[in-house]
């Protein structure tokens, strides 16, 4: 299945076909905790549930006996959510199975079955209903202070690139009690109200709700002057909508403003060395001449007169 979606020139340069197997995840809190007041059991996978009937199994455990739990399947936009026949109560502990979707099943059947890399076919979880319903009267977001960084982001020409960015981190802050349930919530960043979806390749996969960074509930925007289509520098609203999988819950943190600017391009024209102090150039030291000069030499040419006087006397006393 192609988890991105391209133009053809983008498809040219790297090919997004990507099998998912296993059985997905449940959007749960810490300890496998969801809210009571959870419409159900909100799922991600590569296969809609709805591909095929029987993929999903749950069953509360009472004790030692585990009860089937009769439950449909209601899609929330990109996330699916089990519901079970009767409301959740707390306390209440159940185990829910999910298989991979009928193309992961086929695909697998060429694989080795000793791959250690593939995940397993079917995919378990507990959940524990917490004692209440979900806290969430509001929450924040917080920005870093802006950094320069080379960073790998999604390039329509190769997939991915390095590039050199402005960058800045973003965080949500979460009341305390709603902190157990930082990863059973989902968010989403927008910059001047539009989404941000950003990548670190065209091919990378990000679960709804999250995003590139790998750790929930933060995110980081970045400018890349080279990059028109990218976010422009200068000054920016931010704000990160928080809300359970479900929908039930759902508010937006308040703006925050945050400004980035491109980096210093480098003078490509280098600077003349300057010699440290102490150095400075001498004049070179006279060169001894080697063999015989009568140029202009004064000396030389004094001493060939008085030679000359000499030798003419002697031809006149001759």
């Amino acid at each position: 299945m192609a988890l991105a979606s391209m133009g053809e020139g983008e498809a040219k340069a790297c090919s997004c076909l990507r099998q998912g197997f296993g059985g997905g995840k449940l959007y749960v809190g810490a300890g496998g905790s969801v809210p009571a007041d959870a419409e159900g059991f909100a799922w991600t996978g590569d296969e809609k549930l709805s591909s095929a009937k029987g993929r999903v199994t749950v069953v509360r455990v009472d004790g030692k006996k585990k009860v089937p739990v009769k439950h449909t399947i209601v899609e929330k936009g990109p996330v699916e959510v089990i519901v079970p026949a009767a409301k959740f109560k707390p306390g209440q502990v159940f185990e829910v199975t999910v298989r991979e979707g009928p193309l992961a099943a086929e695909t697998r059947k060429s694989l080795d079955p000793a791959a250690a890399d593939v995940p397993k076919p079917e995919t378990t979880t507990t959940v524990t209903i917490a004692a209440g319903p979900l806290a969430l009267p509001q929450a924040t977001v917080t920005a870093g202070a802006p950094a320069q960084e080379k960073i790998q982001v999604a390039h329509p020409a190769s997939c991915s690139a390095e590039v050199a960015a402005a960058t800045a981190t973003l965080k949500v802050e979460l009341p305390a009690e709603a902190e157990a349930m930082r990863e059973y919530l989902v968010y989403e960043t927008r910059v001047d109200g539009a989404v941000w979806n950003a990548s670190a390749g065209l091919c990378n996969h990000v679960d709804p709700g999250r995003t590139w960074t790998g750790e929930v509930g933060t995110d980081k925007l970045f400018v890349v002057c080279e990059q028109p289509e990218a976010l422009k520098p200068g000054k920016h609203k931010v704000e990160v909508e928080v809300a359970s999988p479900d929908r039930v819950h759902v508010i937006t943190t308040p703006a925050v403003e945050l400004e980035l600017a491109c980096a210093a391009a480098p003078d490509p024209t280098p600077e003349p060395a300057t010699p440290p102090p102490g150095s400075e150039p001498q004049e070179p030291p006279p060169v001894a001449k080697k063999g015989c000069s009568v140029g202009n030499d004064a000396g030389f040419a004094w001493v060939l007169g008085v030679g000359l006087l000499f030798a003419r006397r002697r031809r006149r006393a001759a």
